[in-house]
């Protein structure tokens, strides 16, 4: 480890922590990177020091404030390229509010039947489930630019699918799950020459790399603080200063009022506009010293390591017959993760595996459901890194990967009753029934394990056939496994008064960490079968 990175890392205490045994090798900084002292002493200066509610009191301590929380937001609109200031940059949340303050002040105001929105197949739930409610409300249609197999925008797409009715143009600038970094001011000249509006949803892209928000045109530019070494719930929303004065908001109360009467109010100036109520005080100036730290530290070199740390994670991926990875092949640039799925292997597997030796990533769909349909995978295994990670990390990461396949058998074989390892190897009635009586989706539990059982029931109220369907953990499959090939016979009167029975089965022989998975699917069926015990009767179903 150079003497740079050892600096870096010093400033991060979190990461000199032990997980159980294991040393702490934190590579889940897509969802939330870690906060350097020089963030969070902050809070501590401002609530010893100063703490008192902004714009609202003639008193020292509400002067002090205010003028540091105003003073965030220059810092912030700076950081970006915004040279409006202030009046350019709102304080939101999250992405996630920046995004829905925009699709309200403009979506809900202006879209109607007829007009377009044109977005990605990459994009976060965030921006996509927002402007498909958008479009339900008002009538507007989506359409979705293509992704190629390489995880690249088919730019060619994009300018067949932005035409004369497009209203908006809605992109990621980094995808949070191939690593894709988008050619958002190519895109944003495509939609003005259409007089589309253009938001970017910037989450992954501040944190890594240097971001000129005037450079690519956007009219609208959304980040969160938590992905950049700041604190969790504050965010921010850069809108062009005209666009921003013409838009309504869409919450009301103290501070984004400039006259109330008893029969109408009249709205401040952006920013104050947009954030109404007591703002995150604290959370915005801390952020304001994240941008400050991620300068000293220089957003060229973030960008340089972060690349540099994804291509080696790739070089070594790529070594293993066995491994899929997603988005740019090696040697195209992208952002500081990757995505990739063990064969053999469910994502939640590993990365309990992973966890037993101390190293943190992310597994499940990323919040992007559809993009992991359009791959034809149920969810992937992720590892994002930051600039304080090491290629030494990277290494203890596929050190891990390297013995998973046997570990979890030898974990299976010996933390778990001999009857989920059975099923585990062999699972029984998996995929679903062509005609089934009723069908019930299991609600994700506390590791993110998905599925749904398909079920037939005779006239007299009988469990005939019992199928499942699991984008679930090893576990978990397991024992909707055992619980199909158990219950067939079993009347629906019996089924709905289970309580107990897996433990029973099992003899309590599991991890009390690993119990939704294993309690999670007799829970699933128990409800399934009350549903239909307390609808029709036996001769109607």
């Amino acid at each position: 480890m150079n003497e740079a990175i050892a600096a870096i890392r010093d400033d991060f205490p979190v990461l000199s922590r032990s997980v159980g045994d294991e040393p702490l090798v934190y590579l889940d900084n897509a969802a939330t990177t870690q906060t350097p002292k020089q963030v969070y002493d902050v809070f501590e200066e401002f609530y010893g020091t100063y703490n008192a509610n902004v714009h609202r009191g003639i008193h020292t301590l509400s002067h002090e404030a205010s003028v540091a929380y105003e003073e965030a937001h220059d810092r912030l609109a700076a950081f970006v390229g915004a040279s409006g200031g202030r009046e350019e940059m709102v304080f939101t949340k999250n992405t996630t509010e920046g995004i829905n303050l925009v699709a309200y002040g403009v979506g809900l105001n202006e879209l109607g039947p007829g007009d377009n929105v044109v977005t990605t197949e990459m994009e976060h739930h965030a921006s996509l489930v927002t402007w498909q409610q958008v479009a339900k409300r008002t009538g507007a249609e989506i359409r979705y630019v293509r992704v190629d197999d390489d995880g690249q925008l088919d730019m060619d797409h994009a300018a067949d699918l932005i035409d004369d009715d497009t209203k908006l143009l809605s992109v990621v600038h980094v995808s949070n799950v191939l690593g894709t970094v988008n050619p958002v001011a190519e895109l944003a000249e495509m939609a003005h020459e259409r007089d589309a509006l253009v938001f970017v949803d910037g989450a992954q892209a501040v944190p890594n790399r240097r971001v000129d928000v005037e450079a690519i045109d956007a009219d609208f530019y959304a980040f969160s603080g938590h992905k950049m070494a700041g604190p969790t719930g504050i965010g921010c929303l850069y809108g062009k200063k005209h666009l921003l004065e013409e838009m309504e908001p869409f919450l009301y109360g103290g501070e984004m009022i400039r006259h109330v009467t008893y029969e109408d109010s009249t709205w401040n100036r952006p920013p104050w506009k947009f954030e109404a109520g007591t703002p995150p005080i604290a959370e915005g100036i801390a952020l304001a010293a994240a941008a400050d730290y991620l300068e000293e530290v220089g957003m060229d070199f973030v960008e340089e390591r972060e690349n540099e740390l994804a291509q080696y994670a790739l070089e070594r991926l790529g070594e293993r017959e066995d491994v899929e990875v997603y988005g740019p092949p090696a040697g195209e640039p992208r952002s500081g993760l990757v995505a990739f799925n063990l064969d053999g292997i469910h994502g939640h597997d590993l990365s309990a595996l992973l966890d037993e030796r101390g190293i943190a990533v992310r597994a499940g769909d990323h919040c992007t459901q559809p993009l992991h349909d359009r791959l034809d995978i149920p969810g992937s295994v992720r590892a994002s890194f930051y600039v304080y990670n090491t290629k030494a990390e990277i290494d203890a990461l596929l050190d891990a990967v390297d013995a998973a396949r046997d570990e979890l058998d030898s974990h299976l074989d010996s933390q778990y009753h001999d009857l989920v390892y059975d099923h585990y190897r062999t699972p029984r009635n998996a995929g679903g029934l062509a005609n089934p009586t009723f069908t019930k989706h299991s609600e994700e539990t506390a590791c993110g394990d998905d599925g749904e059982f398909h079920v037939e029931v005779d006239d007299d109220g009988t469990l005939v056939e019992i199928a499942f369907e699991s984008e679930s953990c090893a576990v978990s499959s397991a024992v909707a496994s055992i619980l199909s090939e158990r219950l067939e016979g079993m009347s629906l009167d019996a089924v709905a008064e289970l309580d107990g029975y897996v433990d029973e089965l099992l003899e309590g022989t599991y991890p009390d960490v690993r119990r939704d998975c294993v309690l999670g699917p007799e829970e699933v069926i128990r409800e399934a079968a009350r549903e239909q015990v307390g609808g029709a009767g036996a001769g109607e179903r």
